[in-house]
Formats: structure tokens, sequence, C-alpha cells
């Protein structure tokens, strides 16, 4: 009974997961498959804030000013296959879904605060995670990844934007510390993250684009995978300093 609770629990925060909107690339655990091994999970990913900055565009923005940008909030629901290629390395790709908002402020000839809603797209990831053992059951790893997804984007309850796109892309490296007590696998590291977002318009700027970056690339997170079974885990993480936002997973391992 304990057992068919346990994984009732687990069904619902994946249920929960997988229907919630709002961003981060979470390293999704500290530790490995196993060589030979393949994992399949499910990752959501949130964040809350994440400001950018105007890079250049390929038009004259004239007395424009670009003042503030931000990614006010992005989902990303993500299925995951691990594979260890090693003990202590493996391989994996992510597909799932995502979609955001940006909020941008400008000043000048014109005057004010738009903000563009990026409807769901097909997103996709590719990976590798290292850890390397260390003694009294500590462990020291690092993680890499990739992520991008491309949508319809427009300004909020304005059809007439409708075919300009919006296109996300992030690679990161996140090395980490991490201590495993009994069931509980805690970890903290820094990341380096790139996050880049480039506007394509449609309509009477057809061709017209804009590029953006993030304005804070280093920044902290820390989190813990718990062990069900053998097979089964969860996982939860925060991030913070360039980015606000939390994730969260589970995991079969076969």
């Amino acid at each position: 009974m304990r057992k068919l609770s346990v994984l009732g629990l687990i069904v619902l925060l994946c249920v929960f997961f997988t229907t919630t909107s709002v961003y981060a690339a979470s390293i999704g655990g500290a530790e490995t498959q196993g060589k030979g091994k393949v994992a399949i999970g499910l990752d959501q990913e949130f964040v809350f804030n994440r400001d950018i900055e105007f890079d250049k565009a390929n038009w004259d923005l004239g007395t424009i000013s670009i003042n503030k940008v931000k990614i006010s909030s992005l989902s990303r629901t993500m299925a995951k296959t691990s594979y260890g290629v090693l003990d202590n390395l493996d391989v994996y790709v992510k597909l799932g879904l995502a979609d955001f908002k940006s909020e941008t402020s400008y000043s000048g000839a014109r005057t004010g605060k738009s903000i563009y809603d990026a409807k769901n797209a097909f997103a996709y990831g590719l990976g590798m995670k290292g850890v390397y053992d260390l003694a009294n059951d500590w462990l020291i790893g690092a993680d890499l990844q990739y992520l991008r997804h491309r949508h319809n984007w427009s300004p909020k309850g304005d059809r007439s934007g409708e075919g300009d796109k919006a296109t996300i892309q992030e690679w990161q490296i996140a090395p980490y510390l991490a201590k495993r007590l009994g069931n509980f696998v805690p970890y903290a590291g820094v990341k380096y993250s790139d996050v880049r977002m480039k506007t394509r318009w449609a309509g009477k700027d057809a061709g017209d684009w804009e590029k953006y970056k993030a304005k804070d690339n280093f920044g902290m997170f820390a989190g813990t995978g718990y062990k069900l079974n053998d097979q089964l885990s969860l996982n939860v993480e925060g991030r913070f300093i360039d980015e606000t936002a939390i994730s969260f997973g589970c995991t079969y391992k076969f």
C-alpha cells in the first residue's frame, strides 16, 4: 500500500508539472546512470524572471532607446532520455514543449512597455553529465547542455503580428559538488549560461530582425535528488542570481 501511495504521488506530480506553464536549464540530479544503463524522465522547468538586453538589429532604431528587456515567464516541459556511456559519464536528449512571455520597455520617439506572448512550440536539447567520486560519498561533477525552441510571437492581445517569430537558444556549463546522504543526494554549484533571443518580423516589416543576449551569465543553483528505489527517483532544483527559477523532475532507470 505504501508503494502504491508513493507511485500515485509521483503520477500526480508528473501530471501537475506537465500541465503547468511558466524555465531554467535544470541539471536533473547529481548522479549518472551507470555504464550501459538507460533512464527516461520528465522535467518541468520554471523561470519567473530572466533579464536580457538588446544586442543589435538589421534596421535603424533612430531615437528609440530600448531600456529594459526581460523574460518574465518561460515554461519547458521536456521528456529526457539518458544513456550511460561510462559509469561516470551520461549523454542525454531532451524533447518537449516550451512557451514564454517577455517584456520590453523603451523611450525616445516612442515611450512605453510592450508585452509579448510566444506560443507553445517544439523544444529540443542535447547534453552530457560527468561525475567523479570523492571520499566519504562526496561527488564532484559537471553538466553541459544546449537547448533551442522557435515560436510564433506577437504583442499580447494584438493579432496583427501573426507570422512574427522568436527563437530562444541557450547553452550552459554547470560544475557542482554533491553528497550522498542515504536516499538523498543534495548538490550545489555555479553555472555559466548564455541565453540568446532573435526576433524576426513579418508583414510590412518582413525581414527585419533584432537580437538579444543574457544580461547576466553567471548564477548559482542548488537541489536534491531522492531515490524512492533503485529505479525511481525525484529531483527538485532552485536557480538564482542570473535567473529566478525552480525545476522538478522524475526519472525511471532501466
